[in-house]
């Protein structure tokens, strides 16, 4: 028979290895009426939509910035929290705000676009085209600012500047309808600084979680991701993970990891009410949200406070990508939204995409698609709503001040 001191000390040592194995950091809690407060705000019928562009433009990205200042966050450009950029017809706002640590090395990037569809119409994007109403957006993606503005909170409030190893950036991108235009604007502004971050994280359209399932991409774009993710992941959560690695889509998150930097891309799955009027505040899910706001929270405070390195790589895509949500078909390309000349740049091929395949290669100013000119952006995508499956197309690029010619097959 053991002596009770041998007993007790057994059941102590257990008790304490148990506790070690399974203590979980202390966290901060999602706030459900905050959530519910931004998304409202957003959706209201007093931003008509939040069409990029708009007399509501600098209201909607004042607001977001007022909130991120009561939160602790700072302007990260010199000039202020807004950041105003142009492309062609379109002017608009970034909200670029940051935490900045005592002693860091790099950033994490939390990002969602704020912008709608205004209210619809034709070639606005909405799936009720011949219907001018008010579109809410209220998934899409009032629910991604609201997520990544309670993320980038929790995450300010669960450490302290000394403890932080990467400052924490928080960006509300503009015209993202547009065709990603705010982040692209922002992506070439970081890298001609030399700051790009080391983790992007994008929210967008996290607002209806369904049978728990939450939609992650850009597993495949930085060493380790999934070990990182399975391990920060708490089993209470009521989140079934569909993973999948390319580090492209139609969404703000694509244009940083074309500048080689690692993303994670969080959203729930689509609905009927997606660019439609009825995608309302009322249908949100909010604890689903917080849920997702939580799960958000743990994999950046692993990156940002426990110094996980996300090391880039590159993936092989099979997502889709910005042009394939409005178009029958793809040719692969992402746009170069900082050109200005005549023509469309085509600032990233996708290897294996129908364009890649013909040759076409980064930088091409595509210039005429079969006997058509192609003008700007605007052009190209006329032209590309005319193209079918199964196609074979002539595609005309200029390159290093040569004309050459392409044969795709879509």
């Amino acid at each position: 028979m053991k002596s009770a001191s041998l007993v007790i000390g057994t059941v102590v040592f257990t008790a304490t290895v148990f506790f070690l194995c399974n203590f979980r950091k202390p966290r901060h809690t999602p706030d459900l009426r905050s959530l519910r407060e931004v998304v409202e705000v957003l959706s209201s019928p007093d931003f008509e939509g939040r069409e990029a562009g708009s007399k509501h433009d600098s209201a909607i990205a004042s607001y977001i910035a007022n909130r991120m200042a009561s939160y602790g966050f700072e302007p990260y450009f010199p000039e202020g929290p807004l950041h105003r950029f142009r492309y062609r017809n379109v002017e608009s706002w970034n909200v670029v705000m940051v935490y900045r640590g005592k002693n860091t090395s790099g950033a994490l990037l939390v990002g969602a676009h704020y912008d709608h569809l205004g209210t619809g119409g034709k070639a606005s994007g909405s799936l009720r085209p011949d219907t001018m109403a008010f579109h809410p957006g209220a998934d899409d993606n009032a629910s991604g600012v609201s997520a990544a503005m309670e993320a980038a909170r929790l995450l300010k409030e669960s450490t302290t500047r000394k403890r932080l190893k990467k400052d924490i950036i928080f960006a509300a991108f503009g015209a993202e309808e547009k065709g990603t235009i705010g982040s692209a604007m922002l992506a070439d502004t970081l890298e001609k600084m030399g700051s790009l971050p080391s983790l992007m994280i994008n929210l967008d359209m996290v607002g209806r979680l369904r049978d728990s399932v939450l939609q992650l991409g850009g597993t495949g774009t930085f060493q380790s991701a999934d070990s990182l993710i399975d391990a920060q992941l708490d089993p209470t959560l009521p989140l079934v993970l569909k993973k999948s690695e390319s580090g492209y889509g139609p969404s703000d998150h694509h244009v940083f990891y074309r500048s080689q930097v690692p993303v994670l891309f969080f959203s729930t799955p689509p609905h009927q009410d997606y660019h439609t009027p009825f995608d309302t505040p009322d249908k949100i899910n909010y604890p689903g949200m917080a849920a997702i706001v939580t799960c958000v929270t743990d994999v950046a405070r692993a990156v940002v406070v426990d110094g996980f390195e996300p090391l880039y790589r590159e993936t092989i895509d099979t997502g889709s990508l910005p042009e394939q949500v409005r178009f029958k078909v793809s040719l692969g390309v992402i746009p170069d939204f900082t050109y200005e000349g005549e023509g469309f740049c085509a600032g990233t091929v996708i290897k294996g995409r129908p364009s890649h395949k013909a040759g076409m290669e980064d930088g091409d100013v595509i210039i005429q698609v079969n006997d058509i000119p192609v003008k700007d952006i605007e052009s190209y995508m006329e032209i590309l709503g005319r193209l079918e499956t199964g196609q074979l197309v002539r595609i005309t690029v200029r390159r290093n001040g040569k004309n050459i010619e392409l044969e795709v097959q879509l």
